[in-house]
């Protein structure tokens, strides 16, 4: 083997030997060892997006979970009975604004006066709890005082349907089902115990402040309802939560928008067109605690942050 070839071996095997043993190079990749890497938690949806699944119009105004605050003095009641609709027409020195509408629109001829009747003398459906989706809507109350301080989370069956009422309009009922589907006022006639709800609007003028809520009628379709739990120490959280991310842009808000009245928002048909509107949508109540403003939202925290839970958790589910 001549001088050229003797060098070209050596460099072969020099080059050998100093090549990365397998191991050492497949430690080039992850690890078995390593930690897993994290996927980072997925954004927080948008402001405006966590006020539309709260909004309630016309047109759209089923809601299987309701909200009703409560004076914590009366939670030992509820849960020594385990009844939850005890008020009825005639409970409580004054008479409420739906039972004075049902009674007139019950004397009144026309399509809503047999279910009218039926609201008020049917003893499936004369026991009322007075409610909305989100507690932060109601917690001010309407009048001077707020409700109370407990707080109980009702969930209505899949089967029940809930009535959409304006004592003012030309037909003052309107019932849906669980998915959206109009029911027909001969159908609710033949089963009126299926009427777990009904959304009563006041837009009116002479009624002097415009108001929604939602009236729970028939035991029957309350599928279960809940105190102090952790789904409604949840739910005020994240309600709280809103409220904090909400102050930026309410404070860039200019003075109409701010002070704007929140009927527009309800109607049929309407739909958000802004962080006011999206607000507005919302509200149960048009009065000037619930207009978008920093005051407002820090008051209507504190009286969330005021949450009495009043005991243990408490869940019922009522029987046949």
């Amino acid at each position: 083997m001549g001088p050229r070839a003797c060098a070209i071996v050596a460099a072969i095997v020099l080059g050998s030997c100093h090549r990365p043993p397998p191991r050492v190079a497949a430690l080039v990749g992850p690890s078995p060892l390593a930690p897993p890497v994290e996927a980072a938690p997925p954004p927080a949806p948008a402001v405006d997006d966590r006020l539309a699944a709260l909004a309630v119009r016309d047109d759209d105004f089923y809601r299987p979970v309701l909200y009703t605050w409560t004076p914590a003095a009366s939670i030992p009641a509820l849960r020594y009975t385990r009844r939850l609709l005890v008020a009825t027409a005639t409970t409580g020195r004054f008479v409420s604004p739906f039972n004075r509408a049902l009674a007139q629109v019950a004397r009144r001829p026309g399509s809503g006066q047999a279910i009218a009747r039926a609201l008020t003398t049917d003893p499936a459906l004369i026991h009322r709890r007075y409610a909305w989706p989100a507690p932060f809507a109601t917690v001010l109350g309407l009048g001077p005082r707020s409700y109370g301080t407990a707080l109980v989370r009702i969930e209505l069956a899949p089967e029940a349907w809930i009535g959409r009422f304006d004592p003012t309009a030309r037909e003052p009922f309107a019932f849906v089902d669980a998915g959206g589907q109009p029911v027909a006022m001969a159908t609710v006639l033949a089963q009126p115990a299926r009427v777990g709800a009904i959304f009563h609007v006041r837009t009116d003028p002479w009624q002097g402040v415009a108001f929604r809520e939602y009236v729970v009628v028939s035991p029957a379709m309350v599928a279960a309802w809940s105190i102090a739990t952790p789904a409604i120490r949840a739910e005020l959280a994240a309600e709280r939560a809103l409220l904090a991310d909400l102050e930026p842009g309410v404070a860039a808000l200019d003075r109409d928008d701010a002070t704007a009245s929140a009927v527009s928002a309800w109607g049929r048909g309407a739909r958000a067109g802004g962080l006011a509107a999206a607000w507005r949508a919302a509200l149960a109540f048009d009065n000037p605690r619930y207009r978008p403003s920093r005051a407002n939202l820090r008051r209507i925290d504190r009286a969330l942050a005021a949450w009495d839970p009043a005991g243990p958790p408490l869940e019922v589910t009522p029987g046949p």
